[in-house]
């Protein structure tokens, strides 16, 4: 009976730490598919009229980051991905036409590398679960530029452009759930709060001197997102 309990006991306490050590690992590498719904504003004027159209939209991308325990579930990561960043906002653009009109677009788009750096902390919550909340900075480098001219049902009318185009940067929290596939692989469902954003400017929209941000690409009002990562464990 009693060599019963003992062998019972160490059955316990090896699945405890075979368990254990599915979420202490002490690095991982991820692919990470994230989306953002915005809502921006932008600025321009018409005869002296200051005006701030807003509008909403979901941008997405992919990936690849690298997670390391630096001390007791505090991490450190960094990665460098694709993100398409989109702004469904009405503005004034210097569309490339041979006639001399005045276009807006209807919304507009950067396809971009991203590089981000991040720390957080990490707590199992149970024998598969683990709770982690993270601080992230996210730099975007734009290689392509769509603007879709306005129109009141043709969306076929744009202009690409190809500069390479420094954006802007957000620094994000992000809070979520990782739970165990297998010894070697996790997935994990992630809130993305972004709490500060700052756009760049794009000589394409107007120059105005009545203020400075007539050429910002947006200003961020509010936006979430969402992620979901599939980790494999060192």
């Amino acid at each position: 009976m009693k060599k019963s309990i003992i062998i019972l006991l160490i059955s316990i306490i090896c699945i405890t730490v075979r368990a254990q050590s599915k979420f202490e690992k002490t690095s991982k590498l991820g692919i990470s598919i994230p989306a953002i719904w915005n809502n921006s504003e932008a600025t321009y004027y018409t005869l002296g009229k200051r005006n701030t159209p807003n509008g909403k939209s979901i941008s997405y991308g992919v990936n690849l980051n690298y997670s390391k325990t630096i001390y007791n579930g505090l991490f450190a990561k960094i990665g460098v991905g694709y993100f398409k960043q989109s702004f469904g906002i009405r503005r004034p653009f210097e569309y490339t036409s041979p006639v001399s009109l005045l276009y807006s677009t209807q919304f507009y788009k950067y396809d971009n590398i991203i590089v981000l750096i991040g720390i957080g902390y990490s707590k199992r919550i149970s024998s598969i679960s683990i709770f982690s909340f993270n601080l992230n900075y996210n730099n975007m480098r734009s290689f392509r530029q769509k603007y879709t001219v306005y129109k009141d049902s043709d969306y076929n009318t744009f202009q690409v452009n190809t500069k390479s185009l420094n954006i802007g940067q957000i620094i994000n929290t992000g809070f979520g759930i990782e739970r165990n596939i297998n010894n070697k692989f996790s997935i994990e469902a992630e809130l993305i709060l972004p709490i500060y954003t700052k756009w760049n400017n794009d000589e394409i929209f107007f120059k105005y001197d009545y203020s400075n941000d007539t050429q910002q690409i947006a200003r961020n009002k509010f936006s979430l997102g969402a992620a979901i990562t599939v980790y494999y464990h060192f």
